[in-house]
């Protein structure tokens, strides 16, 4: 007899051996066997149970057993959709409040058991089960539109440690240029702030980077803070280093400071925000017209700041040691800047109150709705 007919009888004396209770059927299927295939008593049995072997090995899975329902992958979309796709670092904390806020208005409605299954979920396993669905997006690096300005910049020091970061209001303060590759002409600036205390973000539209017309902005921005504007950092633009700012900082003892010429680094917060906050949002289009100055700040000053602020977490290093030629850097539980901004305790309480209102009012999902189509209506007048 062949080896593969040998092999096809020995797996099905093995199941009929399997199922034989008395010794007699046993002993009757071992001589069946042997006489068929010509193998003593030993070989046989060593055949028959590592071919019974092999086939309940077969039946085990490899591998953890499944924790979590596939199904709790199509909510965890839909989370990640509401707020805009951020990363699984900053959407993990965010996981209860968010949800809270999307059954607020009937966005989605999760089961009791998948909702456990998701507020259990770990860091790494939330990361895998979005890694198929995030999107990777190349950026395109914009032109520099900073002019220094040599006037009173021995007057205004460069920004050491001594600042009180513990408190909210000390702002680092930037332009970003939506010149659409050209210099030529007057076209719209984004003058924006963020708060390095509670990551909170301002921004206001203006038209080209005259004294005035960043002052003026400045002004804007101050009045829609949450907290008082104690500390203003920018670069060495000409915009900013001049007598108007100086003197207006001087009167109301707000801490003016400069970055070193050249170190973009020296502002870190708003380089970063530069580009989540206004790039990722309007791209690298020219806008030179006063309607989309009018649109622009509609967006900055009503629906993207609200959900920026109240829906849109942030993470904050808090260590950074070199290892050998690498840095490693630790960072604390994502937040959004509503939240840090409730933890801060020279907020005053009313102020608290009047942002824990509008939380309890706004519509994360509508926002971003209305946000998308006020972005695509600004970009239309660009084609």
């Amino acid at each position: 007899m062949s080896p593969q007919l040998v092999m096809e009888l020995t797996k099905i004396v093995a199941q009929r051996y399997l199922k034989a209770k008395k010794k007699k059927e046993k002993t009757k299927i071992l001589d069946e066997y042997c006489a068929n295939t010509g193998r003593n008593r030993k070989y046989a049995i060593s055949k028959i149970r590592k071919t019974l072997f092999h086939a309940e090995k077969a039946k085990k899975k490899r591998g953890r057993k499944k924790e979590y329902d596939s199904a709790i992958d199509q909510y965890l979309i839909q989370i990640w959709e509401s707020f805009n796709h951020i990363c699984p670092e900053r959407l993990h904390p965010f996981l209860q409040s968010g949800i809270e806020k999307l059954e607020q208005f009937g966005h989605i409605s999760i089961p009791q058991k998948e909702k456990i299954q998701i507020l259990s979920l770990s860091l790494s396993t939330l990361k895998r089960r979005l890694k198929s669905h995030r999107e990777r997006n190349g950026g395109v690096r914009g032109l520099s539109t900073t002019k220094p300005g040599y006037l009173l910049k021995k007057h205004i020091p460069i920004q050491t440690l001594s600042w009180d970061v513990e408190k909210a209001g000390f702002c680092e303060i930037d332009l970003v240029a939506h010149c659409g590759g050209s210099m030529a002409g007057d076209f719209i600036y984004t003058l924006q702030f963020v708060d390095i205390k509670t990551t909170w973000t301002e921004r206001v539209a203006v038209m080209g980077k005259s004294q005035h017309a960043v002052f003026e902005g400045i002004q804007k921005i101050e009045a829609l803070l949450p907290f008082p504007l104690l500390g203003l950092d920018s670069d060495n633009g000409g915009e900013f280093i001049n007598a108007h700012l100086y003197n207006y900082c001087e009167k109301k003892k707000i801490v003016f400071t400069r970055s070193r010429p050249y170190m973009s680094k020296d502002n870190a917060h708003i380089e970063q925000k530069n580009y989540t906050t206004v790039r990722k949002v309007l791209g690298y289009d020219r806008f030179d017209t006063q309607e989309h100055l009018k649109l622009m700040n509609d967006l900055y000053t009503n629906e993207l700041r609200l959900y920026l602020n109240f829906f849109q977490p942030t993470l904050k290093m808090v260590e950074k040691v070199k290892i050998g030629s690498k840095y490693k850097r630790k960072y604390d539980h994502a937040k959004t800047p509503y939240e840090r901004v409730l933890a801060c305790p020279n907020v005053s309480d009313e102020r608290k109150k009047q942002l824990r209102t509008i939380y309890d009012s706004l519509n994360p999902v509508q926002l971003l709705r209305i946000i998308e189509r006020k972005v695509s209506t600004i970009l239309s007048l660009s084609l």
